[in-house]
């Protein structure tokens, strides 16, 4: 008895440890993930970084620890770098060759790899860090552009996915409502599981094919428009989760022919619900053009800001009014500030943290960081706003030619949704009126054969109509059409998020848009193919 107790503790034991370390190691990856997702964008950073601070003739003592304190993902290895020339007594070229057999990401094992060769042959650290960001740069935008290149051959192939899904679901129903079946509802859910798994098979390539580049930053301080979007959605999203689910899933689950004031509740729960978030998507939309101007505008300013500073040797603030306010675009109101809090002798860093933080931008959040660490530690201004300029620039041009891309996915997208939706409802609309018209004519027909003559009184409706638009019942036709509906809404909107790129507000944006033509389609279309379609009865006889 005891042996079988114990048999039971260890099995269950090892269970545990199994299920702990299976958890452990899916985390693991998760992170893994993560890291790698803008790895190649915090690279650039960080060589941009340590490329700046190489213009104070910093030791490379200094400048590997500034760079392993920074929040970029490859830090971590500088750390250990730091951790072994500090701690164990390595040299700097060693060093980088341990960490490098440790990492997995091939650019940055090469990297490290680089730097302990450079390091062994004595090469000056500016010279060396300054064509290692030079390099990446060019690295860079060769990898973005093939994936661009893969990104834009992903679009077709989504739009080929999308209309072949929808022409399927459509066969299927067909076929399901033609012919009698053993089991429509397992035929119609399988049907919706393989347009969901399709669907999103096609949004996962393209998001796998897409350039991994962050628009906005987390950071506490934001620009007005995400300050909105985050107060507001904390109410409207739960508004409109409820609304679709009281107003579209709930009546088409009991009555798919319901309808408020004359109105189908499906397509009236899909408009309220669009127009509840499209607020929310917007104000993103609004926060994401000034943003693109204020990463454009930032190249000129950065540098202008770089060279008064060390040409006319005078403070940041001195160059901030010297600066022409033209030029400035989206940036002027921000460059005001900046300028009226320098001048009250404000905490510089801090009001360089406001100014990051009400841009809402990303790029402009990680370089002028850069720009502030390099300059503090007494870094050329004119060579730091050049290194940081440059890189800027290189993002920005990259994104605008992502841009081109999105406008046309996007532009081609929306249109194919209301063509797909209202091809899907107007097929459904046809066959539920033929299916009530072919039943009740079965039926008038029966009743007439029963009154004259009794042989054919035990003949079912089915015998005689041979099989046909007998066996599936109308309710599920609503179903499965509001189904089908809300798998493109939601393939879509994450579709044109993916290529797009930018913050999650674009989900709201795509989505509020789709929801609400898609709602408007359910609630125009079957009354347009009763109006078109309307047959003068034959049963009334005369």
């Amino acid at each position: 008895m005891s042996f079988v107790t114990k048999n039971v503790k260890l099995n269950l034991g090892f269970g545990k440890i199994f299920e702990i370390g299976f958890v452990k190691k899916v985390l693991d990856k998760l992170k893994e993930f993560r890291e790698n997702k803008y790895m190649d964008n915090d690279l650039l950073f960080i060589l941009t970084y340590m490329a700046s601070l190489s213009t104070a003739q910093l030791s490379r003592d200094k400048i590997f620890e500034m760079a392993a304190s920074t929040d970029y993902a490859p830090s971590k290895y500088f750390k250990k770098v730091v951790n072994l020339t500090k701690n164990w007594h390595y040299d700097y070229a060693t060093a980088c060759k341990l960490v490098a057999e440790t990492i997995r990401h091939e650019r940055v094992k090469k990297l490290f790899n680089r730097l302990a060769n450079a390091i062994e042959a004595g090469e000056p650290d500016r010279e060396v860090l300054e064509n290692e960001w030079k390099v990446f740069k060019t690295i860079r935008k060769d990898e973005y552009q093939r994936n661009l290149e893969s990104l834009r051959k992903w679009t077709d192939a989504y739009v080929s996915i999308l209309v072949s899904t929808t022409l399927i679901s459509i066969v299927v129903l067909l076929a399901v409502t033609i012919y009698s079946s053993t089991n429509p509802v397992l035929s119609l859910i399988g049907s919706a599981f393989a347009s969901l798994a399709f669907s999103l098979f096609g949004v996962f390539m393209l998001y796998k094919s897409s350039p991994k580049d962050a628009k906005t930053h987390d950071l506490s301080i934001k620009s007005v428009e995400q300050m909105i979007i985050a107060r507001l959605q904390k109410v409207l999203l739960p508004i409109s989760f409820f609304v679709i689910i009281m107003f579209s899933v709930v009546p088409t689950i009991f009555n798919p022919e319901a309808k408020l004031l004359g109105i189908d509740m499906k397509g009236l729960g899909l408009v309220l619900s669009g127009i509840i978030l499209l607020p929310l998507g917007i104000f993103g939309w609004i926060d994401d053009k000034k943003i693109t101007k204020r990463d454009e505008a930032y190249t000129a300013f950065i540098r202008s800001v770089g060279s008064i500073v060390a040409g006319a040797g005078v403070s940041v603030a001195e160059a901030l009014s010297r600066i022409d306010q033209k030029n400035l675009s989206e940036l002027k109101d921000l460059v005001t500030k900046l300028y009226r809090r320098l001048s009250m002798g404000l905490d510089h860093r801090l009001s360089w943290e406001k100014f990051m933080g009400e841009s809402g931008s990303y790029l402009i959040h990680k370089l002028t960081k850069i720009f502030v660490d390099a300059a503090d530690m007494g870094g050329d201004t004119d060579a730091i706003g050049e290194i940081v300029s440059s890189s800027n620039l290189e993002m920005v041009l990259l994104r605008l030619k992502r841009g081109l891309i999105a406008s046309g996915f996007v532009n081609l997208v929306i249109p194919l949704h209301i063509s797909m939706v209202g091809l899907l409802l107007f097929i459904t609309r046809i066959l539920n009126r033929f299916t009530t018209l072919v039943s009740m004519m079965f039926a008038s027909q029966m009743a007439t054969i029963g009154s004259t003559t009794d042989v054919l009184n035990r003949v079912p409706v089915t015998g005689l109509n041979l099989g046909l638009f007998g066996s599936l019942p109308l309710e599920l036709i609503g179903k499965y059409s509001l189904i089908i509906s809300l798998i493109l809404i939601l393939a879509n909107t994450l579709a044109m998020k993916v290529v797009k790129g930018g913050a999650n507000y674009f989900l709201y944006f795509y989505g509020s848009i789709l929801m609400i033509t898609s709602g408007l389609l359910m609630i125009v279309v079957p009354p347009m193919v009763d109006w078109i379609f309307s047959i003068p009865s034959f049963l009334e006889g005369g």
